[in-house]
């Protein structure tokens, strides 16, 4: 996942784009900034949809575009992940992943549980197999 934050002259803060792996844009926050209603329109038009047309939308305009890591905390995993057993053998499993594995662990949760609800009769892994399995990488449909 790419995290982006934007910066200009027109607004206070910053406004947070995240990207996918494949490029493809999944979240504008703009609750880090204080823009005001028409300005947030404005911004909204002009992100493109895909990483690669970025540096092009924001050409002409004053602002500042730069990359800034994105973090996932074992606490956010979970919370997101919504199971809770086994905490303390989930955590140095956690540890061990490198940062992009985490953030792919975290984002691929809300995939893992559409497809759960779908098959209702599989049960939803503990966090500790999640992660060891690498689940997320899975292509649930």
């Amino acid at each position: 996942m790419k995290r982006i934050l934007i910066t200009s002259p027109h607004f206070t803060g910053e406004a947070e784009l995240l990207f996918r792996e494949d490029g493809v844009l999944c979240k504008i926050d703009m609750s880090g900034c204080n823009m005001r209603k028409a300005t947030a329109f404005s911004f909204k038009n002009v992100v493109p949809g895909h990483i690669d047309e970025l540096q092009q939308a924001f050409t002409d305009k004053q602002v500042t575009v730069r990359e800034a890591e994105y973090e996932v905390s074992f606490e956010m995993f979970w919370i997101a992940y919504a199971k809770k057993i086994n905490k303390a053998r989930a955590q140095p499993v956690w540890d061990k992943l490198s940062k992009s594995q985490q953030v792919s662990a975290w984002a691929g949760i809300k995939q893992y549980d559409k497809f759960l609800k779908k098959e209702n009769w599989r049960k939803k892994a503990d966090p500790e197999n999640y992660l060891r399995s690498a689940m997320w990488e899975n292509e649930w449909s």
